[in-house]
């Protein structure tokens, strides 16, 4: 925004120790593919875009009006982790300088009414070069499938800036009614350079630069949009976003001096002298993606994925949100793994120019290379528009009583010939469409023999050729040692249709082999792919250890009724487990027998029973250090040995350590920009709304409390720090009205646990009277603002 005289400029408040923001390298350790075609053998798998989808749903427009040459993007063929079909789009090719590439959705189809999820793998890399560019973008806009703004640092869709630094309106040349997530490959960030004093920089004093023979437009900027002194360069490859056809986009600065300009009628760099012009794009919801070695994590050879998720407004005229996600999911498994680093920015409808009743927008990519070039290629597991999905997978063995009760997590030690089950379960969570056309590719362990299967639908109007029987005689043998057999599975004669809330499950019964009794075998948990023509999603066995087969004489059980299994990690208290083993061979004492106990995988020190006994014959009671737990669930494991040579099964149970903290949060807290009076003081509202969520799952009785201060608000850009003449106040429901300071910490929120995880926005009833708001008092100057609020958790844990 543009400050305006006597306007109080944005306040942004930073949470001091939360998440939100940082950075994680989720895909360290994933495969490098150092070329374009390699990327796409290896590709992960997603939709087959060119065969699952109708034939018209993607438009790529060859050429368009504001453009020269063809348009390079395309769809074209990926390899296929499951075995059948899987493709990708792609924008521009390594190589290929100065193209430009766009391909949007035929119909408008992205529906700015409901929740709507985009879940895709990107690759975005040179070959055997750190020189790439420029990026692509994934773009929501309500316009044709010509769409297409310009070349190099727009990627397409932002504005363009005049190549002889004249005044000009970027906005005007950008993709129109459109919102825009970028991923930057290449940062512009070429501010014009401090030089001989020629001029004056219009607004300042005894300042003047001389321009570089490159543009001076600095699309790559980070910082408010009303104050260039507080902007910073973003110099590493990032994600971000923005409204390309608005003009606070941009912000323009003139500058009267000398420099290299461009001669219009031959081309060439002379030397010039006048007024020029040059512009920043402001960056919302800037995830920095640091480089490594002169290679961001954009541009690291490797694919990685994100999801970009939408939530509509709540009130009529009010905004949406989006949040994206990278780094979510493994790309070697296709599987979800945590990440921190994510942002979520408002959406603001009126941006889109929509017409009367109209709620639905086009949506696709754009991309584009300069001097510099690159492959950017996109897989989609989940189109916006069309099926939300999960799947997931269990194994499980049978119990002393016959019945598959004994779940096996990772890590879990299984005693060979034991009776398996696996469950694989595949439904639809939401979207807008059926999850259409699905069929199952299953890869199973390699060390479990199955012998039947069978698939149960959501109801009886579903049924195959097999009378909903799996033919494992088409399972096929791991090609090496870990790779598991793999195993196609028609759900139905023309593939299964889930609408709704449905689901189905495939079920495979078996053994698994036994080993010999000096060598346990270590099975890696396999993945398998449930894929269909709009959406695809993936399942996972656990890793597991296959040991010795159970010799029952030797019975194992835990009492969980007697166990302490919840307790509030970092605290003083101890969790115990309570159980028997016994053996058949009664004139044993507890002496002879010895528990083997596994926490979270990791062995412990052997025990002698009768050193942890509860004082039954063959019970115990064993202790675990609450030092030794993880915050959140933990696996406690044990089998026993007896002197006589016999090994029981392993038996297992979960102690969860119980935390309170903050979970996800708004990141930067925003107070409306403030028109100030001159006099007296006012209290300045918070901008849209606050989320502060406490994830509590603490012990139950267990209380907490939330305090906040601050050193205050400072003005921004300045070089000595100047405080804003206001502070920081609270106001609780009763009306009372504290000072946040740096020497009182008032207590912000507080709660009691029931004992099950939860979640709760302490913010959430905050209304235009309570809460955290910000004073000013008439003697604030015009500028914008910032600090940071320092969060304390008091609980029962010290």
């Amino acid at each position: 925004m543009n400050i305006k005289k006597s306007m109080l400029g944005m306040a942004v408040l930073t949470i001091a120790g939360l998440g939100g923001w940082s950075t994680i390298s989720a895909s360290a350790n994933s495969t490098i593919f150092n070329t374009g075609q390699a990327a796409l053998d290896g590709a992960p798998q997603g939709v087959d875009l060119q065969n699952g989808l109708d034939a018209n749903y993607f438009t790529i427009d060859k050429s368009v009006d504001s453009a020269t040459g063809n348009n390079a993007a395309e769809l074209v063929k990926a390899g296929s982790p499951a075995g059948t079909g899987n493709s990708a789009i792609q924008i521009s090719q390594a190589g290929v300088q100065d193209s430009w590439g766009t391909i949007w959705s035929t119909d408008e189809s992205f529906d700015l009414s409901k929740s709507e999820t985009a879940s895709m793998w990107i690759y975005a890399s040179g070959e055997n070069t750190a020189n790439v560019g420029d990026g692509m973008a994934f773009v929501l806009q309500n316009g044709g499938t010509d769409a297409y703004s310009g070349p190099g640092q727009s990627m397409g869709v932002w504005g363009v800036a005049n190549q002889y630094f004249n005044n000009t309106n970027p906005a005007s040349s950008a993709i129109q009614n459109s919102w825009a997530l970028e991923f930057d490959t290449f940062p512009n960030n070429e501010m014009p350079q401090r030089g001989t004093y020629w001029g004056s920089l219009i607004g300042w004093t005894n300042s003047s630069y001389d321009f570089a023979d490159s543009d001076p437009s600095s699309y790559d900027i980070s910082g408010p949009a009303d104050t260039p002194s507080s902007q910073s360069k973003i110099t590493d490859t990032h994600i971000a976003s923005n409204y390309p056809g608005d003009t606070d986009t941009y912000t323009g600065t003139s500058v009267v001096g000398k420099g290299k300009i461009k001669n219009p009628l031959t081309g060439n760099m002379i030397n010039g002298s006048g007024t020029f012009y040059y512009y920043n794009l402001q960056h919302e919801g800037l995830l920095d993606e640091g480089a490594t070695g002169g290679i961001g994590k954009l541009s690291d050879h490797r694919w990685h994925h994100i999801t970009v998720t939408y939530t509509p407004p709540t009130t009529s005229g009010g905004k949406g949100s989006m949040t994206y996600t990278y780094n979510d999911k493994n790309p070697d498994t296709g599987l979800p793994q945590k990440s921190t680093d994510y942002a979520t920015v408002p959406i603001d409808l009126s941006e889109f120019n929509l017409s009367s009743g109209q709620t639905k927008v086009r949506w696709g990519f754009t991309g584009s290379t300069g001097l510099y070039s690159e492959n950017n290629l996109v897989v989609f597991d989940q189109i916006p528009g069309e099926a939300q999905t999960a799947a997931s997978a269990t194994m499980t063995t049978k119990d002393n009583a016959g019945d598959y009760t004994n779940d096996v997590s990772d890590g879990d030690s299984v005693s060979g010939d034991s009776d398996v089950k696996l469950t694989y379960t595949l439904e639809r969570t939401g979207g807008d469409e059926d999850w259409k056309s699905v069929n199952g590719d299953l890869t199973i362990p390699d060390d479990i023999d199955v012998t039947s299967g069978s698939i149960a639908y959501p109801d009886a109007s579903y049924t195959d050729s097999n009378d909903n029987k799996v033919d494992v005689s088409k399972i096929e043998a791991p090609t090496s040692a870990g790779d598991g057999q793999k195993l196609s599975v028609p759900l139905a004669d023309s593939g299964l249709t889930l609408s709704g809330t449905q689901k189905a499950t495939v079920t495979l019964y078996g053994k698994v082999k036994d080993v010999a009794s000096t060598s346990d075998v270590s099975e890696a948990s396999q993945t398998s792919y449930f894929v269909g023509s709009n959406a695809t999603s993936t399942a996972k066995t656990p890793s597991f250890t296959i040991t010795k087969k159970v010799n029952p004489a030797l019975a194992m059980a835990l009492d969980e009724d007697s166990s302490t299994l919840a307790v509030n990690a970092g605290s003083s208290d101890d969790a115990t487990v309570v159980g028997v083993a016994v053996p058949s061979d009664t004139t044993m004492n507890n002496d002879d027998i010895t528990l083997h106990p596994t926490i979270n995988g990791e062995a412990q020190d052997t025990v002698d029973l009768n050193d942890v006994t509860n004082g039954i014959m063959y019970g115990f009671k064993y202790p675990i250090a609450n030092s030794k737990l993880t915050a959140g669930d933990n696996t406690v494991s044990f089998y026993a040995t007896d002197t006589a040579g016999d090994k029981s099964a392993t038996v297992s149970t979960t102690v969860t350590a119980g935390t309170v903290g903050f979970g996800h949060t708004s990141g930067d807290l925003v107070f409306e920009p403030t028109t100030l009076t001159g006099s007296g003081s006012i209290l300045v509202d918070r901008s849209d709304d606050w989320s502060l969520n406490v994830d509590d799952s603490q012990t139950k009785n267990s209380t907490w409390a939330v305090t906040a201060n601050t050193d205050g608000m400072y003005l921004n850009g300045t070089a000595t720090s100047t405080p804003l003449d206001g502070a920081l106040v609270y106001t609780d429901k009763a009306g009372t009205t504290t000072t946040l300071n740096s020497s009182d910490s008032p207590v912000i929120a507080s709660g009691t646990s029931d004992g099950t995880a939860s979640s709760t926005n302490i913010a959430a009833d905050w209304t235009a009277d309570t809460g955290i708001r910000l004073k000013v008092n008439s003697g604030a100057v015009e500028g914008a603002y910032s600090g940071t609020i320092n969060w304390s958790f008091v609980n029962s844990v010290e």
